[in-house]
């Protein structure tokens, strides 16, 4: 299995290969050769001038300055300018970077990250990682690490500063839309692989296929997990794309040759709209019923697959509205072991919608339960009596959700300890009124129970199946 970067800082689909990206060349015939050294000359003519001024500040500016600052800060300049955050040029550490998070693993929190309006955005926490754990939530802007204040910088630079050696902690304070005060985490490292796909048979004959990201692995896992719900009698399918914030689209497209029907999955097109390549399903239709689940953190590889069971009408679509992130980047290593991702097209359904930044629309929409939804807060450290900050009253909101008779003051009072005492009591901890990590991951079990019984998205679309089947 792919080992994936503890940040990835793709949210973006990668057409990601180390070669240069080939676009169609229309060779000139050999009449013409004339002209292709004229144009060779007027671009010799545009360049003229930028390199008299890199020739000057070399030899001139006050301060000392070398040609490689100079040329760095002007190709920095040239890529800044089309003001499209997927696009960007890597110095060797960065590139390094983007090389370990396509191929290996490394130490680091565990979250996907985008630029949003110069602030580094959590699309997605991911699963059983140590930002998952600290109750990092998709939408929180990350404005500190370690600290050190941290809008504006780039994506590969909130990268960097995460990043740590496997067991070392790191700081990270986060805004979050709802709450007054920013929310500041310790949050340890760690080195993960991920598996990316959770299958399990439901009541009523239903299977159910969970896929929380796209790796190198997760076409061949899903495939399989498929063909053991399928030997057992299974009437109907629910994927779950939520929180999916995308991956590998190759492994997503083998999940979509495995259901649906042949004909295309989506259209890869240029600037002009042209199709430059189409990935095709060649299989038969399945006989049973399909939903898919999406949300807003449904992006990328997983919004073109949902596209594409939605324009085909093999499934239908449940939930919320994705994010809309459907273009493609490219890799290109260059000299000096620097390199360039750089946005080369876009991706479309089927019947050739453009969803980039749009996001796509569920056939049937389905909000979660607003009081449910302060739950996905989590309390991220251990807490004690006297203690007041935003962890406080996300202690007291999940308590008041079980039922203890606590208030959401934010303050950790006498009701408070009561309650936690209580429910230490409950499940056989060792009742100190104070919350530690023991009782902390009892008390996320147990709303991850409450919230599983309460998923309306998932009652739906336990609803649709059983009327199809």
């Amino acid at each position: 299995m792919l080992a994936v970067a503890l940040v990835l800082s793709n949210l973006i689909t990668y057409r990601a290969t180390r070669n240069a990206y080939r676009w169609p060349v229309n060779m000139p015939p050999a009449a013409e050769e004339n002209g292709d050294d004229n144009v060779a000359e007027e671009k010799s003519a545009e360049l003229a001038a930028f390199l008299e001024v890199l020739s000057i500040l070399e030899d001139r500016y006050l301060d000392e300055v070398s040609q490689e600052e100079l040329l760095t800060a002007a190709i920095q300049g040239m890529v800044e300018s089309l003001d499209d955050p997927q696009t960007s040029f890597l110095d060797p550490s960065h590139w390094e970077e983007m090389m370990i998070t396509i191929d290996g693993s490394f130490s680091g929190i565990g979250v996907e990250i985008n630029s949003v309006d110069d602030y580094i955005t959590i699309i997605s926490p991911i699963r059983n990682t140590p930002g998952e754990r600290a109750g990092l939530l998709a939408g929180d802007r990350i404005v500190e690490v370690d600290g050190e204040d941290i809008v504006g910088i780039t994506t590969m630079e909130a990268v960097q500063l995460m990043r740590g050696p496997e067991g070392t902690p790191v700081t990270i304070t986060v805004e979050r839309d709802g709450v007054d005060e920013p929310i500041t985490v310790e949050i340890i490292r760690e080195s993960i692989m991920l598996p990316s796909v959770f299958p399990k048979m439901l009541e009523s004959g239903i299977g159910y296929i969970e896929v929380t990201n796209f790796d190198e692995h997760t076409g061949e896992t899903f495939r399989e997990a498929l063909l053991e719900l399928e030997t057992e009698d299974m009437g109907g399918l629910i994927l779950d794309l939520r929180d999916n914030p995308g991956g590998l689209l190759n492994e997503a497209v083998k999940i979509a040759r495995e259901l649906l029907p042949a004909g295309p999955i989506t259209h890869m097109v240029d600037r002009d709209g042209e199709i430059l390549e189409t990935y095709q399903s060649f299989g038969t239709e399945k006989p049973y019923p399909i939903v898919v689940l999406v949300n807003g953190a449904s992006a990328s590889a997983s919004e073109i697959i949902a596209g594409a069971f939605q324009d085909t009408g093999t499934a239908t679509v449940v939930g919320t509205k994705t994010y809309g992130k459907a273009t493609v980047q490219h890799l290109e290593g260059l000299a000096n072991s620097t390199g360039l991702r750089y946005t080369v097209a876009k991706y479309q359904t089927p019947n050739g919608r453009d969803i980039n930044e749009v996001g796509l629309e569920p056939d049937v929409e389905v909000e979660l339960p607003d009081e449910l939804r302060v739950l996905f807060h989590r309390v991220a450290r251990d807490l004690k009596p006297g203690d007041e900050d935003m962890n406080v009253q996300f202690l007291q909101q999940m308590l008041k959700s079980l039922d203890y008779n606590v208030n959401d003051t934010g303050v950790y009072d006498s009701a408070t300890e009561r309650a936690v005492r209580s429910f230490q009591n409950e499940h056989g901890l060792n009742a100190t009124g104070e919350l530690n990590l023991e009782t902390r991951t009892q008390l996320n079990e147990e709303i991850d129970r409450l919230l599983e019984e309460n998923d309306t998205q998932m009652q739906k679309a336990v609803e649709v199946i059983l009327e199809k089947m």
